[in-house]
């Protein structure tokens, strides 16, 4: 009886361990499996494109647009993209990367010029160079951003004021005004000198000119049209 009893309990400390082995073994897999993400979520579709690509494809009307796209145009192309209630425009030769971040869409902007309208329902931002660009809260706004050099900025707002920030830095630009943003890279010295420890990101807006009444939307129509210049 007690050899009976012994081999029984040799048995079924055998299998218990196998049974922890098994789940050491599913444990460790669980952990170091890599994770892979859900499929990117459309952030738009193209409205109206003409010598214009989206990733390497040629841009189509009706192509959905992913976190991650890379949208450009060439020196005779443009894009119109709407994404939910915002639309926005790539001019000629200008290239801009799609984001997603938390309840926002974000439009990066590589080189060229991006002409945007947003509504006062959803919100958008903008990053160019070191700015991220966003219409202020609540306000429905018609603006274009130009890159034009590596440190600046054109910005015009056609309707509405726009808040432009560099780290903890933020500028108002107001609406019907066209400003040049100068951007001081992080940890330059002044007069090229040498960087200093302490120095941070900032920049400038110069006011470059008022804009018409009744400019903002016009220039929104020529943006977003085929026959526009």
């Amino acid at each position: 009886m007690s050899l009976r009893l012994g081999r029984y309990l040799s048995e079924v400390l055998v299998q218990a361990l196998l049974r922890s082995c098994l789940v050491a073994i599913l444990v460790v897999t669980l952990v170091e499996a890599p994770v892979y993400g859900s499929p990117s979520a459309a952030l738009g579709v193209v409205l109206q494109a003409q010598n214009a690509s989206v990733g390497s494809g040629v841009a189509a009307i009706g192509a959905t647009i992913f976190n991650g796209d890379t949208l450009a145009t060439d020196s005779r192309g443009w894009l119109r993209v709407r994404l939910g209630a915002n639309q926005f425009s790539l001019l000629q030769h200008s290239s801009a990367v799609m984001r997603q971040a938390p309840g926002i869409p974000i439009a990066v902007l590589e080189r060229g010029t991006m002409a945007f309208s947003s509504s006062a329902a959803e919100p958008f931002e903008l990053q160019a160079s070191a700015a991220h660009i966003r219409p202020r809260t609540g306000q429905p706004v018609i603006a274009q951003v130009t890159i034009a050099g590596p440190n600046t900025l054109l910005i015009t707002s056609n309707r509405g004021e726009l808040e432009v920030s560099i780290g903890n830095e933020v500028h108002v630009v107001p609406a019907m005004t066209s400003y040049r943003v100068e951007i001081e890279p992080e940890g330059q010295g002044s007069g090229g000198a040498a960087p200093h420890k302490t120095a941070r990101s900032k920049f400038v807006l110069l006011l470059l000119a008022m804009v018409a009444a009744g400019t903002g939307v016009a220039v929104w129509r020529a943006t977003t049209s085929p026959s526009g210049p």
